[in-house]
């Protein structure tokens, strides 16, 4: 067992009490001795020194190291040996009845101590004869019938005990089982303790990055802390090129040391391709230095421990250290790097997936700008074209130069339709550009809300058919730009004339709270779930093939939601009750509501 085995802890306080019970036995016999015959008498220094010897004896084994082993049991029988003797020796200078209690120590001792319990029984069969022994041989004991049940009850008390040593036994050596593997599990709590304190560390020195520059110097310097190594660093795998790149810095000797670019190919054999390809752990105390490669032979290595860095049974790469400290790297250095790789590789791989996109999102965001500042190019030197030939077509239209010939009439106006559809298209495409550019300038003005719907629905082909106008009477008029507000209300109009054909169209304006709620709603067919999520996406339509006669580029929607957040609103879907859709845009009250009850001066709209 081991030095510190309960069972031997507890056995060894037995002793102790034993010592101190014989060497006060040895003093009481010695006492008795001078005072009935002296200490020179034979038949008292004899036993004496003898008792003396052997509780000299008994005193000075080791007896720690001794009830580690077999022999433990044959020196407590010697010791109990002698214990009965001295009783027997005292016994006769005494010469007064021969007392159970004190040939039953013996026997109590040797139960106490736990021995075997053969061992017990020679105690006891000990004992027993020097118990007899000093009852016959005193003239004045018990006889016959007392003597018979002195020695009866005298073997009832060693059983007792016998059986009470035996059960003590089994629990003692249960509960020093019990102990030890209670022992055993507060180790391994410890250790993952520690484990989880270094992971924690680990993360929280690596949490504070960001980017890889950052956190990588901290990643190899941690590890290489946690296993006392001299040198670490990091190799990630680049699938391109079927190579192993050693990250810059490395950690030496306590600090970064940039390095040059160095790759391995994974062609090639070395120890840290066979780590990364197989997927095992990589001891190496005596490094080959002829088969290290460029890069480790500069580093001087002579020991090597490497493990894959892996996430989700893919492999990133190669978490290495070089020269430990102390000693040599060895299993318990393989399992704690290998414990700090799963979050090491997770840190990395989710940094690198990170710069990935930033700079993806850096080159989309100079697409995005160039697209913009092409649509913005073109649509200006498309405008001006447009105009003067719009401008034409008008004045080919007037009565002293148009065309007697109908179909050349009707040739006129489909051409100055679709140049109208043309500049809408234009100036639709100049205001995405200006909004991505945040360039779109917003002038409000004190607009009557219900005159203005009514006009701008007289002016949309068909609107006036199917609209029909509801406005809150407490509104009367709302300060906002009116350029943008009458494009917002003509593209929701001519979406529900586009999907609802030949179907009743609301216009609704009501007061809600600090805001102006302007709805169109429609009783059509509606917008299909799938496409809730898209309707305000650019370029985005439902196709149908009732619709797909009337055109259009899908940038209507996004139009009227950009639009609304300039001037400060928002803007929203949500299903009409029966089936259709519902649009609403919500402008803020700062926007300038004027109630009909304040009646304001003429020019001056209330704030």
């Amino acid at each position: 067992m081991a030095d510190r085995d309960p069972f031997i802890d507890y056995r060894v306080r037995v002793v102790r009490l034993g010592l101190g019970a014989s060497w006060l036995a040895l003093a009481a016999f010695a006492y008795t001795g001078w005072r009935n015959a002296g200490l020179d008498d034979a038949t008292v220094y004899m036993p004496l020194s003898i008792l003396g010897g052997g509780a000299l004896i008994v005193s000075v084994i080791p007896w720690r190291r001794l009830l580690a082993t077999r022999w433990s049991d044959h020196v407590v029988l010697f010791w109990c040996g002698l214990a009965v003797a001295g009783t027997l020796v005292v016994q006769g200078l005494s010469a007064g009845e021969a007392t159970a209690a004190a040939f039953l120590a013996p026997v109590v001792f040797a139960s106490a101590i736990l021995v075997s319990p053969i061992v017990l029984l020679l105690v006891s069969g000990l004992a027993l004869i020097g118990y007899v022994t000093a009852l016959v041989s005193d003239a004045t004991g018990p006889r016959d019938g007392a003597l018979t049940l002195r020695i009866s009850a005298f073997v009832l008390t060693a059983l007792l005990m016998l059986v009470a040593a035996r059960g003590l036994r089994t629990m003692m050596r249960s509960t020093a089982k019990r102990l030890e593997v209670l022992s055993s599990r507060e180790k391994e709590l410890a250790q993952h303790e520690g484990e989880l304190t270094q992971l924690y560390d680990l993360s929280r020195t690596i949490g504070i990055g960001r980017n890889l520059a950052e956190v990588l110097p901290e990643i190899v310097g941690r590890v290489a802390a946690t296993v006392r190594a001299r040198t670490g660093f990091v190799l990630l795998y680049r699938p391109k090129q079927e190579q192993l790149e050693v990250m810059s810095p490395l950690w030496v000797a306590g600090h970064t040391v940039k390095t040059g670019s160095y790759k391995l190919q994974l062609s090639d054999p070395g120890p840290l391709q066979r780590v990364f390809t197989g997927g095992s752990p990589l001891i190496d105390n005596a490094v080959n230095r002829s088969k290290l490669g460029e890069f480790l032979t500069e580093l001087h290595a002579t020991q090597l421990l490497a493990v894959p860095l892996q996430l989700e049974s893919r492999s990133l790469g190669v978490l290495a250290v070089a020269d430990k400290l102390e000693g040599q790297f060895d299993e318990q250095d393989a399992r704690q790097l290998e414990s700090l790789a799963g979050p090491s590789a997770l840190v990395l791989n989710q940094l690198a997936r990170y710069e990935e996109a930033k700079e993806t999102s850096a080159k989309m965001a100079e697409l995005a700008q160039l697209k913009t500042d092409f649509v913005s190019v073109v649509s200006h030197e498309l405008r001006t074209p447009l105009t003067s030939i719009i401008g034409s077509l008008k004045t080919l239209q007037r009565p002293e130069l148009a065309p007697r010939d109908p179909n050349a009439q009707e040739l006129l106006g489909t051409a100055e339709r679709q140049a109208d559809r043309l500049r809408s298209l234009i100036e639709d495409l100049l205001v995405v550009s200006r909004l991505d550019n945040r360039a779109l300038p917003v002038r409000p003005e004190a607009v009557k809300l219900l005159s203005f719907i009514e006009e701008i629905i007289s002016d949309v082909p068909g609107a006036r058919q199917w609209a029909t106008v509801l406005v809150d009477p407490a509104i009367d008029e709302i300060r906002v730009d009116p350029g943008h507000l009458r494009r917002i209300v003509t593209n929701l109009i001519d979406n529900a004339l586009k999907y609802a054909p030949r179907v009743t169209i609301d216009v609704q304006a009501r007061l809600r709270g600090s805001e102006v709620y302007l709805s169109v709603i429609d009783h059509g067919p509606g917008i299909p779930y799938e496409h809730h999520e898209h309707i305000f996406d650019r370029f985005t339509q439902i196709e149908r093939r009732e619709t797909r006669g009337y055109g259009g580029t899908g940038l209507g929607l996004s139009i009227v939601r950009g639009l609304s957040e300039a001037m400060g609103g928002r803007t929203w879907f949500e299903p009409t009750v029966g089936g259709g859709a519902t649009f609403t845009v919500a402008l803020p009250v700062r926007a300038g509501t004027v109630s009909r009850s304040e009646e304001p001066s003429a020019g001056v709209p209330a704030d």
